[in-house]
């Protein structure tokens, strides 16, 4: 881009002083821009004179040759309190591009630049706009990946993995609720290791820690694609069984319960579980539901432990 073409734009602004503020209503009045400005709580008033005043300084400072393209610290400004507001990459496009649209519909006389001097205020805007529409998709992509992450730490179980007993009680409730509306099965299988204070005292709490995280995954491996396994704490876990009734739940958790007494376990040579298991009714929630399998897991320990009870 030839600069001197650039800095011959002087001669085209028209009644620079006198514009400024006509350029910035224009920009922000602009209906769709308004519905974006609203729907964010933000106050035009303040936008105008805190951010929209001295990004529209700058930028005729570029076209004078007064500024330098990129790396401006009110266009950044800008950038960071949108961010704050939670506008999106297509919202902040929609309020650059009519930004453009003012600027060369209100500053400049059209009709006295050559396409080629056109072109080259475009490639102003543009310069500088392009970086700042990448730099905050870039910065939008990387805080969804950031709130993902702490979103998948908040609802797992720190050692195991598997979703914690917070994260179960909201799915909890919404099978339930799908349950009663569809009248669908619903199944919810409680385990517990047995003896599990003697592996600890034994072998030391790593040990336990590590026969916790190989069981998950025995477990897991059982599941399937629409079956919820978390851990309720200790060492309990929990299973819930969408569109499956105890009896086919208590044929699910013999196999289970086998398969864990049959395993062998790094620093142990077997351990063995207990399983309360019940089924949805009619006026269940999720206290009542759980109170059962609760009981009925009860009653396999009472009645000597590695069993499977229903209620």
């Amino acid at each position: 881009m030839d600069i001197t073409r650039i800095l011959s734009l002087q001669d085209n602004i028209t009644h620079l002083d006198d514009s400024r503020d006509y350029i910035v209503n224009t920009w922000t009045s602009v209906d769709e821009v308004v519905e974006i400005l609203t729907r964010h709580e933000i106050d035009i008033s303040l936008f105008r004179s805190t951010y929209a005043h001295p990004v529209l300084n700058y930028f005729i400072g570029v076209v004078q040759g007064q500024q330098a393209i990129g790396n401006c610290p009110v266009i950044s400004k800008l950038l960071e309190y949108l961010q704050e507001k939670h506008i999106s990459a297509s919202e902040l496009f929609i309020i650059c591009i009519n930004f453009r649209k003012a600027i060369i519909k209100n500053m400049f006389k059209k009709e006295l630049m050559s396409e080629e001097l056109y072109e080259s205020i475009s490639y102003v805007f543009d310069a500088n706009f392009k970086g700042v529409l990448e730099a905050f998709n870039d910065t939008v992509l990387a805080a969804r990946e950031e709130s993902k992450r702490l979103y998948e730490i908040s609802i797992r179980d720190h050692l195991t993995g598997l979703f914690n007993r917070k994260m179960f009680d909201e799915i909890l409730d919404l099978e339930l609720k799908n349950a009663k509306r569809n009248k669908t099965q619903l199944a919810i299988v409680l385990l517990d290791i047995d003896h599990f204070k003697n592996v600890n005292d034994t072998y030391g709490h790593d040990a336990g820690d590590s026969i916790l995280i190989e069981l998950s995954q025995l477990i897991q491996e059982q599941m399937r694609g629409t079956d919820i396994l978390a851990r309720w704490g200790g060492e309990e876990f929990v299973m819930l069984l969408p569109k499956s009734g105890k009896e086919n739940s208590a044929i699910k958790a013999e196999k289970i319960r086998k398969l864990i007494q049959n395993h062998r376990f790094k620093n142990r040579e077997a351990i063995t579980c207990s399983f309360g298991i019940t089924e949805f009714k009619i006026g269940d929630d999720e206290t009542s539901i759980f109170y059962r399998a609760d009981e009925a897991l009860y009653n396999a320990k009472a009645n000597g432990r590695n069993r499977i009870s229903l209620s």
